[in-house]
């Protein structure tokens, strides 16, 4: 599998209480760079998870609203709903 981000390393610091400090350093520079607190381990996982790969099937994000849908009819003007088209 290819990889899905532009980061060369990672350098993770582990703290006495549990927590981590996440620094994703990007192949562009350090302004492009992503750092992070996680509070414990599962949370640092999710973020290298998050950061570094693409998401399993059915971790994606929600899609968006198809057009036409109710939040099309909830921007009309005046906050009127505005039937789709052909109803």
């Amino acid at each position: 599998m290819a990889k899905s981000h532009k980061f060369t390393h990672t350098h993770i610091e582990h703290h006495s209480d549990g927590s981590h400090t996440v620094h994703h350093v990007h192949q562009d520079g350090p302004a492009h760079d992503k750092k992070y607190a996680a509070a414990d381990h599962d949370h640092m996982m999710d973020g290298m998870m998050d950061n570094t790969s693409a998401p399993n099937p059915g971790e994606a994000p929600p899609a968006a609203p198809a057009p036409g849908g109710p939040a099309a009819a909830l921007a009309a003007p005046g906050g009127v709903p505005v039937p789709p088209p052909g109803a």
